[in-house]
């Protein structure tokens, strides 16, 4: 089966057959660092450029990337954070208790604003490297924030895409008009947890609000409580059906400068790092999946249930 992903135009192969090959879905062991040479523990701070911020627990902090590829004293301005959203050089995003979710939801917001309010910045992404194969250098949990001068090529693609649909179906936005079908994983009173039905990821999930919003700086308290929830979840889920799956989580708001809230749509994405990219995907720009968006929704839905159901 052959679909071209809406968003990005791209081709996907969805070829379930590659899944049976040994490894598959095979997860090299991972390399932690220790915690005496952890530049993230608090312990070891004056291994970092500094502190750009701090809560008040000291639980979340924010420093500057010391290997950042992009330099706020040079011409190209930009700004390359490192969130560190634990002290604790075991604990992963998956152990947080809701009230840790929140308060890191807050930071990442807060964060994002400061950053796009300053002068020359036109676009700000927020990520997370989540294991050596999705390109994390340091085994303690933390997120990443790059602020720019320049909008992406892929996010310009995006907006032009949005764009065109919502004119051409009557000022509809796209992501307000998806049907879940049987491919939601989780859903809440203010999001959607799913897989897109033309992914190009195994097992890879979007996070959706249900209100109209283009952008997490116009989170109210209680959507940033209620999307660290559902994000906190689907990656359970995703390391519940993958034990020590390597991921990325992306999140995607629109640049601050353009008329863009009427047609584009926050949303986060869970990207599954299994198996590699090589010189097919590498020639031709396609992908390959291994596991259809429904039956991939199916297994996700149902994973730790059974331990959930033991519980109550």
């Amino acid at each position: 089966m052959i679909k071209r992903c809406f968003l990005t135009g791209e081709f996907v192969f969805y070829a379930t057959s590659r899944a049976k090959r040994p490894h598959s879905f095979k997860k090299p062991e991972e390399k932690t660092v220790p915690r005496k040479y952890c530049p993230f523990c608090p312990e070891n701070e004056s291994y970092t450029p500094g502190v750009i911020f701090s809560t008040e627990n000291g639980r979340i902090r924010i420093i500057p990337n010391k290997y950042p590829f992009l330099d706020a004293d040079e011409k190209d301005f930009g700004i390359h954070d490192v969130l560190v959203d634990t002290a604790d050089h075991e604990q992963k995003l998956t152990d947080f208790s809701d009230e840790h979710m929140f308060e890191l939801m807050t930071v990442i917001k807060n964060r994002f604003t400061e950053l796009e309010n300053k002068e020359n910045i036109k676009y700000v992404q927020v990520f997370k490297n989540q294991g050596s194969e999705a390109g994390a250098s340091q085994s303690h949990s933390h997120w990443q924030i790059t602020a720019m001068n320049v909008v992406p090529l892929k996010m310009e693609h995006l907006i032009g895409v949005l764009r065109s649909y919502y004119y051409e179906h009557d000022q509809n936005c796209y992501f307000c008009s998806i049907k879940f079908g049987n491919r939601i994983v989780l859903e809440n009173e203010h999001f959607t947890s799913y897989l897109p039905a033309d992914g190009k990821f195994a097992y890879g999930m979007d996070i959706l609000p249900k209100r109209h919003i283009a952008t997490i700086s116009d989170f109210t308290d209680e959507e940033l409580a209620s999307f660290g929830l559902i994000l906190k979840k689907s990656l359970k889920k995703l390391t519940t059906l993958l034990d020590g799956i390597s991921y990325n989580v992306c999140l995607y708001s629109a640049p601050k400068h353009g008329d863009y809230k009427d047609f584009f749509h926050f949303y986060a994405q869970i990207i599954p790092r299994i198996g590699h990219m090589a010189g097919f995907e590498f020639s031709t720009g396609c992908y390959i999946n291994s596991v259809l968006p429904e039956e991939g929704a199916k297994a996700l839905a149902l994973a730790g249930e059974e331990e959930n159901n033991g519980q109550n």
